[in-house]
């Protein structure tokens, strides 16, 4: 009986450790997963990532290769399309309750902003969509004491730096002549951001839209105002070539007139 016993220890404790090295072997396709698909039900479009590599022991992420797909009704295929995105988590304040990030790290991205012939922005439409999920509200406090939101309650984010930097903004508004541009975003940092995953989702968006808005606000007029003086300097200088051509025939015809008179004088 003992031996039996001890038998199903033994297979039970093999289980358990076969399991353990199946989700950490399989730790990085198993967080892949998870991002795209909760993301694109988060989101309401699709979000695909290329790699996730994790070390646990170091506390760092890195995903590769992540984009998010534009709502429908949007030309271009995509809003977001991220090449490396780093993390660096604290180990000792990460708990069961919250994820304690030191730095979101997220260099030389593209971004995609469309205003399509509705006026509306492909970028608010995917921020709309984040509060259109299931569980709790994007906008409700994270530490409500209503019993459907202690029995759901998300864990919290509390991320100490969020680093955009590097990004190219590719840009299209439909109702101004279906004008379009590639500009350079600032860079965007963001400090001491705490909430569920989609609060912070929300408030990053908020402020990368205002972000893009203002660059092609002052950029966009400025490469306008550019390329109108451009065009006015090539009309100055067309004109000019005319008169200056006009200004040689001129001179040439009245040189040949005085040359005939001067030739009739002299009788030849």
């Amino acid at each position: 009986m003992k031996k039996t016993i001890f038998a199903i220890i033994v297979i039970l404790m093999i289980a358990i450790a076969g399991a353990i090295f199946y989700v950490f072997s399989n730790l990085d396709a198993i967080v892949k997963a998870a991002i795209e698909e909760f993301g694109s039900d988060a989101v309401k479009t699709s979000v695909r990532v290329e790699k996730v590599a994790i070390r646990l022991t170091e506390g760092t992420a890195v995903i590769n290769g992540l984009t998010v797909a534009n709502p429908d009704d949007f030309s271009l295929p995509h809003a977001f399309s991220l090449d490396e995105v780093a993390v660096s988590i604290n180990l000792e304040k990460t708990n069961k309750e919250m994820i304690a990030i030191d730095v979101i790290s997220i260099v030389a991205p593209q971004v995609f902003y469309e205003i399509n012939a509705q006026r509306q922005g492909s970028l608010n439409i995917l921020k709309e969509n984040l509060g259109m999920g299931g569980g709790a509200s994007a906008d409700a406090p994270a530490g409500s004491g209503t019993p459907a939101a202690s029995e759901a309650a998300p864990v919290i984010l509390d991320i100490a730096r969020f680093e955009f930097r590097d990004a190219s903004l590719h840009a299209r508004v439909v109702p101004l002549q279906d004008k379009t541009y590639d500009l350079k975003l600032p860079a965007l940092v963001l400090s001491n951001l705490s909430g569920t995953p989609e609060q912070m989702s929300r408030q990053v968006l908020d402020r990368l839209i205002d972000h893009a808005k203002k660059v092609i606000q002052v950029q966009g007029l400025d490469k306008e105002l550019a390329e109108i003086k451009a065009r006015a300097q090539q009309r100055i200088d067309e004109e000019k070539a005319k008169l200056e051509q006009q200004a040689d025939d001129r001179i040439d015809e009245e040189k040949q007139k005085t040359e005939d008179k001067l030739n009739n004088l002299l009788g030849r």
